[in-house]
Parts: structure tokens; C-alpha cells; sequence
């Protein structure tokens, strides 16, 4: 993470080390995981979505292309288009400022990969991210407060920053798509951390406390 909102003040040392601890411990975890294993919860993953009735005719849902280990959200994707939803791709529209927005995908054009190998959408007209009903995260941890560990680049956190300011309205709902055991006990939270309402997992959807919650 490398964004600071705000005036809010930097996580402490002990903070920040926690965290760095976590995310290289969980990458490589992930990374470790099977073809099979990947394969069998991208599979598992839009029979969870249905028993939890996430997806229906017409939502304007933010998916994302897997990468690193990502839990991989394309079995998920492909079933909100069969029920007529719309779909969105994170695109990087400036790497200086480690920024992003999500453009409508036509599955008619093609992707091409970033400079961080990340396929995107070529073309397509960016959106205003909290016109999104739904937007399936990448994580590296989440904790039951919904407090997300990413890869640490803040493209997410500096994409959603409007929301955690907006909390009348704070929509799209911010599901984090991840294994089982990425989800841990505490995260530490940081000031530009926006939380999840939820973390779909190849077992379950695990909805989340807030971080204000005790």
C-alpha cells in the first residue's frame, strides 16, 4: 500500500511490518497452490455467488482478469453475463500515479496485456466506479471486519477512495473473491483502507463487520 488519504495519519512501523509479513506470506501460499485446486474454486465460485443470489438480470458488475495466484473470477464472469448483466474491466490509466478506472467489457474485443502482464480491455470508455452495483475484488488476505490486504500498489484503494468517503451511498457493494485461507483472523487497517461487505470464497459468502465495528 502507498497511498495515504487525506490527512489521515500512516500506520505505525509495527503496523506496517504486520502487514508486509502477511502479504509476502499469503502470496506465497497462493502462488503454491495446484492447477487443480485453482481450477476446482473457480468453478465453485458462481455456485456460491448463486446460493447467496448475488448476481440477477441487468446488476452492472466490476470483475477482473487473475494474475499472480489471484483467485480466478472467470467461471463467476461468465455466468453474470448469461444472466444479462453488465460487465467491467479495471484498465490502468496511469502507471506514474498507480491509478485505475473500469471500462465496459464487449467480449467481442480483444485483451491485451499491461506492462504489469495483466490482461485489459484495448478500448472502452471508462465509468464512474460507483455507478457499479457490484465489484469483485482481488485480495491477498481479508479479515471478518473487511479490512482487504492487495498487492500493495493502492490501484484499488486509490480507484475506491470515493466510496469509504461516501458512506450514505457507498455503493457498488465490494465483494473480495479469494480462497479459503486467505481469509485471516486481523488485519491491521489503514487509513486509506476501503472495506469489503463481503468475501466470497469456494465455500462461502462471509459477509463482514465494518472497521468500526468492536
Amino acid at each position: 500500500m502507498t497511498a495515504q488519504a487525506g490527512s489521515a495519519s500512516l500506520p505505525s512501523p509495527s503496523h506496517a511490518s504486520e502487514r508486509q509479513r502477511l502479504r509476502r506470506d499469503m502470496r506465497a501460499r497462493r502462488r503454491a497452490l495446484s492447477a487443480l485446486a485453482r481450477r476446482d474454486a473457480a468453478l465453485r465460485f458462481p455456485l456460491v455467488a448463486a446460493r447467496a443470489r448475488l448476481l440477477r438480470p441487468g446488476l452492472r458488475v466490476g470483475f477482473y482478469v487473475a494474475h499472480d495466484g489471484e483467485a480466478d473470477p472467470i467461471h463467476l464472469l461468465a455466468r453474470a453475463r448469461t444472466l444479462g448483466c453488465q460487465i467491467f474491466l479495471p484498465v490502468i490509466t496511469d502507471y506514474r500515479r498507480n491509478r485505475m478506472q473500469f471500462v465496459q467489457f464487449d467480449a467481442s474485443e480483444p485483451l491485451v496485456a499491461n506492462r504489469f502482464g495483466i490482461a485489459e480491455p484495448k478500448r472502452g470508455r471508462p465509468v464512474a466506479t460507483h455507478t457499479l452495483d457490484l465489484v469483485f475484488v482481488p485480495l491477498v488476505a481479508a479479515d471478518p471486519k473487511g479490512v482487504r490486504l492487495g498487492s500493495g500498489a493502492g490501484f484499488y484503494d486509490r480507484c475506491l477512495v470515493r466510496l469509504r468517503a461516501c458512506r450514505r451511498w457507498r455503493r457498488p457493494k465490494l465483494i473480495g473473491l479469494a480462497y479459503e485461507f486467505q481469509r485471516v483472523t486481523h488485519i491491521p487497517a489503514a487509513p486509506w483502507d476501503v472495506p469489503l461487505d463481503a468475501v466470497l470464497t469456494e465455500n462461502a459468502l462471509h459477509r463482514t463487520r465494518g472497521i468500526h465495528s468492536e
